[in-house]
């Protein structure tokens, strides 16, 4: 089968790169004739996720170059060149984020505190956009995004199908009048990484903390910080921190860093990393701290360091609770309180408290991650693919689980 996969960079700009890096070698590896469209250009010294055996196709002028079976949408910043992908083939659309479903794409009121919108996308958004701190405070940039996002709602509404990582995401689709039956939640999954060496239970002298991910505002790693500064004093000179990954936020919270670590915290930053290079991360790793205080569509990061057995400590919010098990593989935290930043802290402080659990949840963590194949999720996104071409899906050969096509 033809598949053209649309989406805007060549190069790791974040959790949707990362999960295509895995699905297009796992693609390529069944026998489909795969090609990459993409809407901006490979910057100079940036590395590109996709395999060279894949074609790469800058969208533009000619959109419907290769004539595919179906088109594996995953966002663009253009509704308009989504809409014209549409007559290339039959358009399936993974819903990563909040594009389509909220005005400003995050899908969070400010005011009085950030906290999750439930409301489907229509004009009542407009009334709440400003009381509620949706986004800016420009009319003119309101109306303009409120006009995208229902180019991008009706789109949801008359693609072939929509695949979300989560239940999260797929109730999110169905709310804004996408047929439930053509919403797929495919099973998400976890590359198998090298587990993390079990501390010393006896005494830990050094607790090992990593952010990883866009360093934006709703990405909350200045409220990880802020909570740091909160810690005890004890537990505060025995932390290294590491945040990894990069965003408009960097310089801002590196200059937080430098302010509340007051020389007892070792934070660092060290930009994005390879595949390999996260993997040696997590391996290090006793505590991975999701700050998140958007509805995370899902939280690939955790599933990653799950799959290194690691656990996690995270606001309850969107996609989280569906990995992360309180209790069991981690600790997480209500966002109901008057101070995220004290509540975090608790997290931490809790999650740190009794090493031996900590070691007992990422092992958990480990555990359920097996369960969680690319495989698993190759054989469900093929047979949306196939459906959506019009195409029937080739039976396994006995013995094989997952379909080749």
């Amino acid at each position: 089968m033809k598949i053209a996969v649309a989406t805007r960079f060549l190069n790791r700009a974040g959790g949707i790169e990362t999960y295509l890096e895995s699905v297009l070698s796992a693609l390529s590896a069944r026998g489909h004739d795969l090609s990459v469209w993409h809407e901006f250009p490979l910057a100079s010294g940036d590395e590109s996720f996709v395999p060279a055996s894949i074609f790469t196709h800058a969208l533009g002028a000619d959109p419907m170059r290769g004539r595919p079976d179906v088109v594996f949408l995953h966002g663009l910043s253009d509704p308009t060149l989504e809409a014209r992908l549409a007559g290339a083939a039959p358009l399936v659309i993974f819903l990563h984020a909040y594009d389509g479903t909220c005005v400003s794409g995050t899908k969070t009121h400010s005011l009085p505190a950030p906290h999750a919108c439930s409301r489907a996308l229509g004009p009542g958004c407009l009334v709440r956009y400003f009381p509620l701190r949706c986004g800016g405070w420009s009319p003119l940039t309101m109306v303009r995004s409120y006009g995208r996002q229902r180019e991008r709602q009706a789109l949801l509404r008359s693609c072939a199908a929509v695949t979300t990582l989560s239940e999260h995401m797929r109730r999110e689709a169905v709310a804004q009048g996408v047929e439930a039956e053509r919403v797929v939640h495919l099973p998400a999954f976890a590359l198998p990484v090298p587990a993390r060496l079990a501390p010393d239970t006896r005494t830990v002298r050094e607790r090992h903390l990593v952010f990883a991910g866009r360093m934006e505002s709703l990405k909350g790693g200045h409220v990880f910080l802020e909570a740091l500064d909160l810690l005890e004093p004890g537990l505060r000179r025995s932390l290294r921190v590491t945040f990894a990954g990069d965003g408009r936020k960097r310089a801002a919270w590196e200059q937080q860093a430098t302010r509340v670590s007051r020389g007892e915290i070792d934070v660092q930053f060290v930009g994005w990393l390879s595949p390999p290079e996260r993997s040696a991360l997590l391996a290090s790793a006793h505590l991975l701290v999701v700050p998140s205080i958007w509805p995370e569509p899902l939280g690939l990061v955790g599933l990653e360091a799950a799959a290194a057995g690691v656990p996690a400590v995270a606001f309850d919010v969107g996609g989280i609770p569906e990995w992360l098990i309180d209790g069991v593989t981690g600790r997480l935290v209500p966002t109901s309180g008057t101070s995220l930043a004290g509540a975090l802290a608790h997290g931490i402080e809790d999650a740190l408290s009794d090493p031996a659990r900590l070691h007992a949840w990422g092992a958990a963590a480990r555990t359920r991650s097996c369960e969680r194949t690319l495989g698993a999720h190759i054989d469900a996104l093929e047979s949306v693919l196939f459906r959506a071409a019009g195409q029937p899906a080739p039976v396994a050969e006995p013995g094989k689980t997952a379909l080749h096509a």
